[in-house]
């Protein structure tokens, strides 16, 4: 148990240092160059809350936060990747509306006492179904393209199976959380972790897969 407790911040600190690798990368995207601050501010918010959480304090003011804005950076990411001029104008719609809803939802619906399961799941469906359509544009292609080596690719991957199996778990947490057993909730904290070593694990993939690496004879 308390090797899984330093999981999640393990992986998520070594897709921080391969995001560093994007800054001497040629012709790196925006949402790329983005992404060292994102996960080193995620990093930072996770160690105090895992902390908070060791000590048996409620972290909520931290995790309902960061958990928005965890999914408005995706949704921009999913902005920036989509060659749909149609679909970026609904991504960018959605991109403006969810965080009032979500912050609605926290401050006033579901409130700070509970993690925000609502707007998250709805956060979760908008994720997967855009990771969908990236997929779908996949296929539409004229031309062949190396997928093992297109950081959009191990993105959109490592989104889409996170969302798709995180949407119905954590749509279920306050109720599990007040009804189920030590050992349910242990359970899914192993699962929890591994869906965030997953994740991490094709963050780091997509960051490293455009290295060009020399092979010596």
């Amino acid at each position: 148990m308390v090797l899984f407790f330093y999981l999640n911040p393990l992986f998520m600190g070594i897709a921080l240092l391969a995001s560093i690798t994007l800054f001497f990368q040629r012709n790196t995207p925006l949402y790329l160059r983005l992404f060292p601050l994102f996960l080193l501010l995620t990093l930072s918010i996770e160690i105090i809350g895992d902390i908070l959480s060791f000590h048996h304090k409620s972290n909520l003011f931290l995790s309902n936060p960061l958990t928005v804005l965890a999914i408005c950076f995706y949704l921009f990411l999913l902005h920036q990747i989509i060659r749909s001029p149609k679909v970026k104008k609904i991504i960018l719609f959605l991109l403006c509306i969810y965080p009032a809803i979500a912050f609605f939802n926290i401050f006033f619906i579901q409130k700070m006492l509970v993690f925000h399961t609502m707007t998250y799941s709805f956060g979760c469906l908008l994720i997967v179904v855009v990771c969908i359509y990236y997929f779908f544009e996949l296929f539409q292609l004229t031309y062949t393209t190396h997928l093992l080596s297109q950081p959009s690719f191990w993105i959109c991957s490592g989104l889409l199976f996170y969302f798709a199996c995180s949407f119905p778990l954590y749509g279920l947490n306050n109720l599990v959380t007040r009804t189920a057993s030590m050992e349910t909730i242990r359970n899914l904290t192993y699962v929890f972790t591994l869906l965030d070593v997953f994740l991490y694990s094709s963050f780091t993939i997509a960051f490293l897969c455009r290295l060009r690496i020399r092979k010596s004879m």
